[in-house]
């Protein structure tokens, strides 16, 4: 009977700090101070913030909020909205023949309630990740349009803590916009949008593996199923990335400590920033 308890004392301990792999201190280096990865996702709720233990806490202790890109940058806005725009006399029908285009045309029709013809001058990058955003809000209900990388930033504003971003408005304009040549862009609307099903399942699927905080199957799954993505194009994406941010972090946690709150498919896996910052020196471990 005692061993069954246990069992079932350990189990519901699982349970309870399952989540907790979201959220992870990094500490040793040298640094006076802890600081934290958290790792955000897009398509959660705020609310499910909450359900993450140690998360405030970690939040309050740090005086720097750090994300991707300061979202507050209305100069930066302002450069990735013109950035959105195709070049000068460069419109969608020219990046497809015309059974892509009525194909495109018709299954934006049926989920955005407009044409191509209504954004033809929008980069076809912009127009997938609204097209993504709406299929997965039409098959879960999912209505939350904030994002936890930018409530923080939003927050750290009101608290008087310092905002850094670990890329500049090109760069991130590069990772919105510079997957590949425009016709590239185009082809992988279509391809999507043929594959429907498929992407939302996949979508549903890393929402899974998120809330259970399993962040390295969540790498290995984004990184299985890069539709329309080459293994060189999600190293650009992802891994050189990751390293370009933890050559940055060193010198922010020297400064003070740090809440880093970046999508947690860069945490996981053997080129993710916790086993970087490992191999640099620093204890990385989950709070639980």
């Amino acid at each position: 009977m005692k061993k069954k308890i246990l069992i079932l004392c350990l189990f519901i301990f699982s349970l309870s700090t399952t989540q907790a792999q979201l959220l992870w201190e990094v500490t040793g280096n040298g640094l006076k101070h802890p600081s934290y990865l958290f790792g955000t996702h897009h398509f959660i709720s705020i609310q499910f913030l909450d359900s993450i233990p140690g998360l405030y806490k970690a939040f309050n202790e740090c005086d720097a909020v750090i994300g991707e890109i300061v979202f507050n940058n209305i100069d930066a806005t302002s450069q990735i909205q013109k950035a959105a725009i195709m070049p000068k006399h460069t419109k969608i029908e020219d990046l497809l023949n015309a059974e892509e285009y009525k194909i495109a045309d018709t299954e934006l029709k049926s989920v955005l309630k407009f044409g191509l013809k209504d954004v033809s001058i929008m980069n076809p990058s912009l127009i997938l990740n609204m097209y993504e955003m709406e299929i997965y809000k039409k098959k879960t209900g999912f209505s939350d349009n904030h994002q936890s990388d930018s409530f923080f930033q939003l927050v750290a504003s009101e608290k008087d803590k310092n905002v850094i971003g670990l890329e500049d408005v090109n760069q991130q304009i590069a990772v919105l916009f510079g997957n590949g040549s425009l016709e590239q862009q185009a082809d992988h609307l279509v391809e999507i949008i043929q594959h429907k099903d498929s992407v939302i399942n996949e979508m549903i699927l890393q929402n899974k593996l998120y809330k259970a905080g399993k962040i390295d199957e969540l790498q290995e799954q984004a990184k299985s199923n890069t539709t329309g993505m080459t293994t060189t194009e999600y190293a650009k994406l992802i891994e050189d990335r990751n390293a370009d941010w933890v050559a940055k972090l060193h010198d922010y946690f020297k400064q003070s400590p740090c809440f880093v709150a970046v999508d947690a498919i860069h945490l996981g896996g053997k080129n993710g920033l916790i086993k970087l910052l490992e191999k640099d020196g620093y204890k990385v471990k989950a709070v639980e």
